[in-house]
């Protein structure tokens, strides 16, 4: 398994992934995604290149999912093809994190919820 990880400005990190998310696929890029839900304001997962995933793939990015809930943070995913979007919503993924068609979707509605919140703290 791929992973691409670039960094904005604006700290919305970016994981382009590519490859077989399972159990092989999990292991190589599992401690890294708890690296990143612990230092990004929020994550946009790509799996626009992931041809297959399994529990153990559900798995890492649930964790880094929840991980971000609780830093008031948030974890979405997009580009999923129809097979891993089956996958996701059946595991009731899509109820702790956003899917979304494409990056350029993911990214605006992240952006907007950083600046809802962070216009709340004021």
């Amino acid at each position: 398994m791929d992973m691409t990880v670039t960094r904005a400005d604006d700290d919305i990190t970016h994981v382009v992934l590519d490859g077989r998310f399972d159990i092989q696929g999990a292991q190589e890029v599992d401690s890294r995604f708890v690296e990143l839900a612990d230092s990004s304001k929020a994550m946009i997962v790509d799996l626009s290149k992931v041809s297959f995933i399994a529990s153990l793939g559900v798995r890492t990015l649930m964790l880094s999912a929840k991980a971000l809930i609780r830093r008031g943070s948030e974890l979405v995913v997009c580009g999923a093809n129809e097979n891993v979007d089956k996958v996701l919503r059946g595991t009731g993924f899509n109820e702790a994190a956003g899917l979304y068609p494409d990056y350029e979707s993911a990214i605006r509605t992240v952006k907007e919820r950083l600046a809802e919140f962070s216009g709340k703290k004021s």
